[in-house]
């Protein structure tokens, strides 16, 4: 397990002005690349429903994953973000990677988190009923995560969210919850995240844990796989609330896109 040293997002080496240092990397090495979806493909947005990829964004994507093996990686569930995305013949990771598709009919649900469905049946119209009092909360069900949005609530009813859903969950030993940008993630208390769903997606490639692999995303839960995944070279998107494993930075979407074109550019 390759440990990194964590500092702020405002202390990451720009990708864009140190491209030839990842450059040699990927010339050397052909990655993997992996993608988050929301803030890193996709504008961020109000509602979470809205959130769409640009014609350009998609276009560099589709032709990325002519070049490279590549897989999106999202919190999103499996069915949304592959509609939303819409890129074919390459690997999804849904729900932060309990949901797994890829080409030729590939499928694959962990089998743990699936014994832990009857629990989110019982907490979401229980939640829902708790929050009902809130104006703007929002809530994203999929096969096996919940998410809490919080990004239309006021500010002084944001803590409130989080006690009570921190009270709800506590009250569960299989749940556990990951925050997120405006958003509370409410999972199976497994030990699986984006980090470890990218080590098996490298198996499914035909890599071994060693290959080199790019990651490329936003928030906090993608910290998994800046973190723990092994030869891995992590580029944060913006910033978030914590430290970050990564080890470069972009300023925003256009900056993804720059960097996928000068990725493009490169003869491997």
């Amino acid at each position: 397990m390759n440990i990194k040293k964590e500092r702020t997002p405002a202390e990451l080496p720009s990708a864009i002005k140190n491209f030839e240092e990842i450059s040699e990397n990927i010339k050397r090495h052909k990655p993997l690349i992996f993608l988050d979806f929301d803030g890193t493909l996709a504008p961020i947005v109000e509602h979470h429903a809205d959130a769409a990829i640009s014609s350009e964004m998609k276009g560099l994507v589709e032709k990325l994953a002519k070049k490279f093996s590549l897989a999106v990686v999202s919190g999103r569930g499996l069915a949304d973000v592959s509609k939303k995305a819409g890129i074919d013949n390459i690997y999804y990771a849904g729900s932060h990677g309990y949901e797994i598709s890829g080409p030729n009919g590939f499928s694959k649900d962990h089998e743990e988190a699936e014994k832990v469905l009857p629990v989110f049946e019982k907490i979401e119209p229980m939640l829902k009923e708790e929050l009902k009092h809130i104006q703007g909360v929002d809530f994203e069900r999929k096969k096996f995560t919940l998410a809490v949005h919080y990004r239309q609530v006021a500010k002084e009813h944001e803590q409130e969210v989080h006690d009570l859903v921190l009270k709800t969950v506590s009250e569960y030993p299989e749940l556990s919850k990951a925050e997120g940008k405006k958003v509370i993630e409410i999972k199976p208390s497994i030990d699986w995240h984006k980090g470890k769903a990218v080590e098996f997606l490298k198996s499914q490639l035909g890599a071994g844990p060693e290959d080199f692999s790019i990651y490329v995303g936003d928030d906090v839960t993608d910290e998994d796989a800046f973190k723990y995944v092994k030869n891995n070279l992590g580029i944060l998107v913006g910033e978030h609330s914590q430290n970050t494993y990564a080890d470069y930075g972009v300023q925003d979407l256009e900056e993804v896109k720059e960097l996928f074109r000068e990725i493009l550019k490169l003869k491997v």
